[in-house]
Formats: C-alpha cells, structure tokens, sequence
C-alpha cells in the first residue's frame, strides 16, 4: 500500500527520486551479498579454521582500549570547561578539538616513530642516561599502545558531544542537586552523567566506527583486526573469497553495534530543560586547579601539539628534499575531492531531508535511515562491494568501464559519508515547525520555491556546518581512496601511507602537515560555530 500511494502523491516525482538515490547508495552491499553466494566452501573452512578468531579477538580487544581511553581523555575535560571558569579555559576549549585534524594513521606512524629505538626519547635516554636506556628499548608496535594512539586521535567526538550535552542541561538540574545535599562529585556521576548519556553513547559509537574502519595504523602496527584482513586476503594472497567474507561479518558486527546504539538510546530517550537561564561558571579551589590543568592538558597535549611539533620538525629536517610541484599537486587533488564530494553530500542529504519534511511518509523515513548506515560500513567494506558492482556492470556492458574512475571513487565517498552531512542537517530542520511547510503550500509555493525562499535560508549555519565535518574527514580518508583511486592519483593521505609503509616517516611529514593545517582551519571555523549555537560563555 505504501509503495502504491507514492503515485498519488503530490510531491511524486521528488518521493521518487529520493527512492532512486537510496537504491543507488544501497545498490553496493547488494553485489557483496551476491558475492558471497559464490564462494567455495574451502574459502568458509580456510577462514574459520586460521585467522577468524584471531581477526576477532584483535578487533573486539582493540574496540575496548580505544574506547576507554576515549571515554577518559573526553569526558572529564568536557565536564570541568563546561561547568568551571578558570585561567587557560577558552584555550583549552577550542585546543581539545584540534587532535580531529590529525588523521589516526597519521598518529600512529607519528608515535611510532617518537617511540622508536633511534627516535627523541630513546636517543635522549642513551645519551644522558645510558644506565637505564635498555629499560625502555622496546617493541612498542604493540595493540595495547595502538589503543591508546587511537583513543588520542578519536576522543574528540565524544568530548564534543559530552561538551554540547553538558552545556545545554539547564540551571535547574543544578539547583536540585544542591536540594538533595549532593556533592559535586555525586552530582556528576547520578544527575548529569546520566543525563549526557545517550550523548556521550552516540560519540562513543562514532569512535568504534572509526577503529572497525582503520586500516593505516592496524596495518602499520601489525594489528591483526577485520579490514587488515580483507586487504591482506584482497591484495598479498588475491583470495576475493576470504575479502568478501570478513567483510561480511564485519558489516554484522557493524550493524550490531548500529542497532545496539539505537537500542540503548531509544531506552534512555528523555526530554530535559536546555538552558533558559545562563549558568554562572563556578569557581575552581586551588588544591583542584592542578587536577584540572592535568586532565584537560594530557589529551591536547599528546594528541595535538607533541605529534604536530614532531611533525614541523621532521619537515624542517627534510626541507630541501620535499618536492614542492607534488606537493601542491596533491594539495589540489585532495581539495578537489573533498569539495566535489562534500558538495554532493549536502545535496543528497538535504534532498531526503527535505522530501521527507514535506511528504511525512513511511518510505521516506525507512530510506533515510538505511542510508545512514553507510557511515557504519567500513571503508575496505564500501570499496570492495563497488570492485565487485563495478566488475558485475563491465562483463554486462563492455563498453562501460568505470573501474579505477574518478566517479566510482566520488561515488564511494558519498556513500561512506552521507551519514556525516545528514546530521547536522536533519537536527536543523527538526527544529523548524510543520506549520512553515503548511503556510507555504497555502501560500501557492512549489516544492521547488519552499526549498530555495524558506529551508536554505534558515538552514544555512547548519548546510555549513554539513560541509566543514564532511570535508574534514573526506581529507583524512584512507582505505577507500586506497583501493579506488583511479591511475597514478594520489592525495595527501595515500602518499603519506605509501611514505610510512616504506619507513620513510620524515619525508612524509610534509604531506601530514598539510592535512593538518587545513583540517585544523576548518575545525576553527566550525567550533566558532558551535560556539554561537550552545551560547557558550566566556572564560
């Protein structure tokens, strides 16, 4: 009946085009799905017999380091700048956002580095304190620091989320603990750790996408985990068997923790008072002032300014021998897809968003979703199920290739990052009352006309807000530009990878850099903007 009543629509044409669109991102895990029904039993009995419980316990293990460190280095800094006023506040606040700028492979190889035998520490400790330099001569490519590494490149999304949340809990839930005779520390853990929860959880489910979708410094570390692993059965043994099946059961493991995500929010969905009255930051005592400078200096310190000085200083080591013409060129090719890609996102998104706003139908809302879920598929996922659609289309039209095109790659890219465009979006729009659609029908304007006077303009914050957190990541994109890159294109994320697989991690850093500094200047624009949306107050 659903499907039947999108012909008597008014808006038809727009329902339908959404629909079209859908298929299209979804199109992808269909051919994957058709690809498993090939595979040999030899391949299911290969990967269950040697590598799947290894690839398991690696991932799952990897998924908790990360994440409780995660949860360490965000959280606690997000709780004190919300709540507190002291000196270094505002610098703290813009700074602990910053290690989002610096790609987790980019970190890792970094470290690496730093931590290696003939890197600072251990040259320093041979030097000026040979009797115990052998203490500290160690593999330190190890999975238990890889978290750690991982969790100082990724806490960022759950300190923002838990920064939005706790600013916006209103005046009241302050006073009512005073009411009760809480102290400040029972207060944090029974009335406001509990109110951000199911913001805190959403950033947490963003982190662990992100270590399911890391292939750059699993690999580099020699981390055993899921996407290695299809790239190791993909690439060194050329077995398309075992690539298809680990990213199958990668995509179930991604989509439990998708519907677990939900689950768990939908049971802590409440509404609370955001707030209508400014809180007044209090006072820090001096015996806890050093506490807070500790925790919130940590995270920024070791996730931004020590790799990014150990970076600036590998660049000026290797000045005379960076090729400034590659250089720009691969600044330009990244730029190029980023833009392109990012553009095309807000498009897709706002189209659903704003189908579904003006049409209330059930199919809509069942396609938004579904295509959210391509933020939860890993790249290794998304660029080995467009190899297999890509391949399927060329044996059918001969005279189509769009293997190794620069389309196929845009077209992963959409579909990885739809989801991130969306959000922003979407949280706009659900502000804004039905009774604007209703008053511009009445008012004889077109889908078209309601768009262009009445949703663009008051949506504009957010449609640039979509842009700035979609080009971000589209500039640290790894795997998937890695396997679907058309011939000799590179961007600064490849040639960075391709430098420190070689073990060449200085001449890399100019290429790290530049993905910094570019990241960086968006995400200062971006917290300038999240700044006016939450009100937050000086200090």
């Amino acid at each position: 009946m659903e499907i039947k009543g999108i012909f008597k629509l008014e808006n038809k044409s727009w329902v339908l085009g959404s629909v079209i669109v859908a298929i299209l991102v979804l199109l992808p895990i269909l051919f994957l799905i058709r690809g498993l029904l090939k595979i040999e039993e030899s391949d299911l009995l290969y990967l269950l017999n040697t590598i799947l419980l290894e690839y398991t316990l690696n991932t799952f293990y990897l998924i908790f380091i990360t994440s409780f460190f995660s949860l360490f280095f965000g959280i606690l800094p997000a709780w004190y700048i919300s709540k507190y006023k002291f000196a270094g506040r505002s610098f703290f606040d813009i700074t602990l956002y910053l290690p989002l700028a610096i790609p987790s492979y980019i970190m890792a190889f970094t470290y690496s580095d730093i931590l290696s035998f003939t890197g600072p520490i251990q040259s320093f400790l041979r030097t000026h304190f040979n009797s115990i330099s052998n203490i500290f001569n160690k593999d330190y490519l190890q999975i238990e620091v890889l978290g750690v590494v991982l969790a100082l490149a990724l806490y960022p999304y759950i300190y923002s989320a838990s920064r939005i949340s706790f600013s916006l809990i209103g005046v009241n839930y302050v006073n009512l603990s005073k009411n009760l005779g809480l102290s400040k520390t029972k207060s944090f853990f029974k009335i406001f750790l509990p109110l951000s929860k199911p913001a805190i959880l959403s950033g947490l489910f963003l982190v662990i996408m992100e270590v399911l979708n890391e292939y750059g410094a699993v690999k580099y570390f020699g981390v055993n985990t899921y996407t290695s692993g299809i790239f190791r059965a993909w690439f060194s043994m050329n077995n398309i068997g075992t690539a298809i099946q680990l990213s199958i059961i990668l995509l179930i493991v991604v989509l439990s923790f998708f519907y677990l995500e939900k689950l768990i929010n939908a049971k802590s969905k409440f509404n609370y008072s955001i707030n209508s009255k400014r809180q007044n930051l209090r006072n820090l005592k001096k015996k806890k002032l050093f506490l807070v400078y500790i925790v919130c200096s940590i995270p920024v310190f070791f996730g931004f300014f020590i790799p990014l000085g150990f970076i600036i200083n590998n660049v000026i080591l290797t000045y005379f021998k960076i090729d400034f013409n590659q250089l720009f060129e691969l600044v330009s090719n990244s730029i190029k897809v980023s833009t392109i890609a990012s553009i095309l996102i807000i498009i897709v998104a706002l189209l659903f968003l704003f189908i579904e706003k003006i049409t209330k139908i059930k199919i809509n809302h069942v396609m938004s979703q579904l295509i959210s879920l391509g933020y939860a598929l890993p790249g290794a996922v998304i660029g080995l199920s467009l190899i297999l659609m890509a391949t399927s289309f060329n044996d059918i039209f001969s005279s189509l290739s769009i293997m190794g095109s620069f389309y196929l790659l845009i077209y992963a890219y959409v579909i990885r990052f739809l989801a991130v465009g969306k959000s922003p979006i979407k949280s706009s729009l659900d502000k804004h009352p039905d009774s604007y659609t209703d008053t511009a029908k009445n008012l004889g304007l077109s889908p078209i006309m309601q768009l262009k006077e009445i949703y663009l303009p008051i949506n504009k914050f957010a449609l640039i807000t979509a842009f700035i957190v979609t080009f971000i990541d589209l500039m640290k994109e790894l795997p998937i530009t890695l396997i679907l890159r058309p011939f000799n294109f590179d961007t600064l994320g490849t040639q960075t990878y391709e430098y420190a697989i070689e073990e060449m991690i200085p001449l890399s850093s100019i290429y790290s850099l530049s993905i910094i500094i570019i990241s960086s200047v968006m995400l200062l624009f971006l917290k300038n903007i999240i700044n006016k949306q939450i009100n937050v107050p000086r200090g």
